[in-house]
């Protein structure tokens, strides 16, 4: 695209759809809350009458709709990127929101730090399960050799996203991929201290299917991503990560257990409260024991007690 078409937005935000139109209103509604965004809706190839009609009523509305043939999660956003032209790039999933706001912190950011590639912010879960998810500080290619610590939707620069490839994987764990990339090109990153994305929790997230085929999707990113598993002694020493981390990590992935059971391992050790607040509090309560979790502010770094009440 040539300046004079250039959007006047500062952030494009895409919102992949497949079947979602349970779902895509209140998405929507959250993306058009967010200041400065160029938005497009992109169409995987649905076939659900339901979120037929709602892309109808959407692009009446004046909202850009893409329309394509089904190729996924990664396919559909990098079609979202090609159609639009803001400096900044983010997504939000069809069955997610965004907390009033939270864009244009992570915009500020990127902003006041040019030498940045990315930022994002922490992530509360709602719907089947609660928590709420304090993100890591900075990429770490150590760590996400063994574990994606960080969260899909990030605040990109364009510039950057496409100099690593952006979204690719078809596979699923196209996020995990694309963290990959920006580690191996020592990218800088960092988090800015706020809620930025809300997360729903339900039977029909494509993580559960992927989870699934975790072995053959990672088998596919160390071949992506050579060089940074052959240098993981070596950013091990520069890692950040905390101790039980650089212990823990490798002690799981030499288990002779099945993948699944050490990707559960892996994920208990890489956010032991979120876990608990997501995984075990729920089913504590459900079984009639009173507990108590501890939801940080991520402004302040303070934390309050929340008791029994869902965060969503």
């Amino acid at each position: 695209m040539t300046d004079q078409f250039a959007s006047p937005a500062r952030v494009a935000l895409l919102i992949a759809c497949f079947n979602d139109g349970a779902t895509l209103e209140s998405a929507v509604e959250s993306a058009l809350a967010q200041e400065d965004v160029e938005l497009v809706v992109i169409d995987d190839g649905s076939t659900d009458a339901r979120t037929v009609e709602l892309f109808g009523e959407l692009e009446r509305r004046g909202i850009t709709v893409l329309h394509q043939e089904n190729r996924g999660p990664a396919a559909a956003r990098m079609a979202g990127v090609a159609a639009t032209s803001a400096p900044y790039v983010t997504y939000l999933d069809a069955d997610d929101t965004l907390p009033d706001g939270a864009l244009a912190a992570l915009k500020a950011a990127l902003d006041a730090h040019p030498g940045l590639a990315v930022v994002w912010g922490d992530v509360e879960a709602f719907g089947s399960l609660t928590g709420y998810g304090q993100s890591p500080e900075e990429i770490d290619p150590w760590l996400e050799s063994y574990v994606n610590v960080l969260p899909g939707p990030a605040l990109f620069r364009r510039n950057e996203l496409l100099a690593a490839g952006g979204w690719q994987l078809a596979s699923g764990y196209e996020d995990w991929d694309l963290w990959m990339s920006l580690a191996e090109r020592g990218s800088r990153g960092m988090r800015v201290p706020v809620l930025a994305y809300r997360y729903q929790i339900h039977g029909n997230r494509g993580w559960r299917t992927h989870s699934r085929r975790h072995g053959q999707i990672v088998t596919e990113l160390r071949r992506r991503h050579p060089a940074l598993f052959a240098n993981r002694k070596q950013n091990r020493r520069r890692s950040s990560a905390p101790w039980w981390l650089k212990l823990g990590l490798p002690l799981v992935a030499g288990l002779p257990l099945p993948m699944r059971a050490r990707q559960t391992l892996a994920n208990m050790l890489k956010n032991p409260k979120f876990f608990f607040s997501a995984a075990v509090a729920p089913r504590l309560r459900k079984a009639g024991v009173a507990v108590g979790v501890r939801r940080r502010n991520p402004r302040s770094g303070t934390s309050r007690h929340d008791g029994n009440r869902p965060h969503a």
